[in-house]
Formats: structure tokens, C-alpha cells, sequence
């Protein structure tokens, strides 16, 4: 475990950017959904260029592309949290409080993340480590990449737990469906949504964050590879996009740790409970 431990602190740089490209590769079929109508499992018809929905698209699109290859990637990282942003309080906040219910959660989980990634920079798999290296501008956000992992790591978990609750515990439940019966464990899905309700919490207060992180990203691959993978390829096609971003995400900070405000800093071990972060680009 040790060893384990010891590759994923090593190697955390090496995990941001291969986060970074997982989650640009989700982030990128919603544009090319609005501009090309594809991937789709349905008919539809693409958006005209000059409308708002149109510059999302293209935002969504190349920006997209650009954060997957790692160029530019603070300031349009910047520019694609705020559209994010704009995305949830625009078409998703007044419909109900929780994002599980208002269908926000994945604009939520891009904004934040882009912001990280605006502090963080897209680590050294990434043309602007390529053309620049270590001596490039950290950016204005720099000095707060801790900060902003524990922001990051706050709301991931702040998303993750009604997840596990809903189907436990009925909390939080839609108005709107038939009242919550109890927990269900003749399907192997319930013990998934036991971890979720047990677990997240610690994710939440930042305490024993990283081997935690490790253990829900195994559950979220798994979660993956079960009910979503064999339905199709595309992530916006079979659901299981907020579950791959799950997996990505606890799987960093598995090597990162939970940033600033986590309990793990209260530890007697707080001087190895989380790698020191160093912007590598």
C-alpha cells in the first residue's frame, strides 16, 4: 500500500493531465452534440451559430479541444468555468435547490473543475509544457491551487453524497415521485449507494481523503463498466458521464489530496497528508 501510495504522490502531475484530457473528452461531446448533432442516440438538429447556444457550442467545442491538448489551458480554462457558470445559473438553479434534481450537476462539476484547472495549469502532458516548461506564468490563480482543490474537492463531494443518500435514506427526494420505500439491496447497485452515503462525507471534511478517493474511484469505474458502458461508447449517450467524472476525479485527488480546509491537516501525519503541489507548467 505504501508503494501505492508513494506512485500516486509521485505522480500526481501526471494524473492532473490525465484528468484533464478525460474530462475535456466529456466536455467536448456537448459541443459537438449542439454543433454537429452528434453523438446522439436521437434525431436532432444542430443550433444556429449566432445565437447564445451557439457560442456555447463553440466554446464547448474548441475550447474544449484546447483544454484536451493542454494549450492555452489557464486562460480558456478560465473563460469555460465562467460559461459554466453562466450555464447552471441561467438553465439550472431555479428548477430546484439540489443539482441531482435541476439537472445542473455536470455544469456544476465544469465550472469548479475548470477553475482548478485555471490555478493548476494542465501538468506536463500538454503543449503548453511542451512549448514553455516550468518557467512559464503560473497565472493569477496560481497562488491559490490549494484553496481551490479544497473548493474543488468541497463540492464534488457536496454532489457525490445525494447520490448515495437518495436511495438510502430518501434524502434529498423529488416532489414529485412516489414516497421513498427504503433502501434496496437485492441489486448490487444499493451497496454501491451505501459507500456513497458512508463515504462521502469524509470526502466532504477532507479527512482521509486520499485512500477514500481511491476506494470511490474503483466504485465509480465499476459503477461504470456496469450500467452505463454496455449501453453505448459515447459518455452523453449511455449516462455515465457524471460517473466517469467521478472516477477521474476522486482518482486525483487520490494522488493530490483534498487541498486547503481538510480535516487531514488537523492529523498527526498532516506533514504527508497530502503532496506538496508545484504547478508544472
Amino acid at each position: 500500500m505504501k508503494t501505492l501510495d508513494a506512485f500516486l504522490v509521485t505522480n500526481s502531475p501526471r494524473l492532473l493531465s490525465l484528468t484533464r484530457i478525460m474530462i475535456a473528452f466529456l466536455f467536448i461531446q456537448h459541443g459537438t452534440q449542439k454543433l454537429f448533432a452528434y453523438p446522439t442516440n436521437q434525431p436532432r438538429e444542430s443550433v444556429e451559430l449566432f445565437t447564445f447556444l451557439g457560442l456555447a457550442a463553440i466554446l464547448e467545442t474548441f475550447g474544449g479541444f484546447a483544454i484536451l491538448l493542454g494549450i492555452f489551458t489557464r486562460p480558456i480554462a478560465f473563460i469555460l468555468s465562467g460559461e459554466m457558470a453562466a450555464a447552471y445559473f441561467i438553465g439550472h438553479a431555479s428548477r430546484a435547490f439540489w443539482p441531482l434534481y435541476n439537472g445542473g450537476d455536470l455544469a456544476m462539476f465544469y465550472s469548479f473543475f475548470f477553475l482548478y484547472l485555471a490555478a493548476a495549469g494542465p501538468g506536463p502532458w500538454s503543449v503548453d509544457y511542451a512549448w514553455r516548461g516550468k518557467t512559464q506564468s503560473s497565472g493569477f490563480l496560481a497562488p491559490y491551487q490549494s484553496q481551490l482543490l479544497g473548493v474543488l474537492r468541497i463540492i464534488v463531494a457536496f454532489l457525490f453524497i445525494p447520490h448515495g443518500t437518495e436511495d438510502m435514506i430518501g434524502w434529498p427526494w423529488p416532489a414529485n415521485e412516489e414516497p421513498f420505500e427504503g433502501a434496496d439491496f437485492s441489486r448490487i447497485n444499493g451497496y454501491g449507494h451505501l459507500m456513497e452515503m458512508v463515504l462521502g462525507p469524509f470526502m466532504l471534511v477532507g479527512l482521509f481523503t486520499r485512500p477514500i478517493a481511491f476506494i470511490l474511484s474503483g466504485e465509480m469505474a465499476f459503477a461504470y463498466f456496469w450500467n452505463h458502458q454496455p449501453r453505448a461508447f459515447w459518455t452523453i449517450v449511455n449516462g455515465g458521464e457524471d460517473t466517469t467524472f467521478f472516477c477521474w476525479i476522486f482518482f486525483y485527488f487520490a494522488a493530490a489530496g483534498g487541498g486547503a480546509w481538510a480535516l487531514d491537516r488537523l492529523r498527526k501525519s498532516s506533514k504527508t497528508a497530502d503532496p506538496v503541489l508545484t504547478p508544472l507548467s
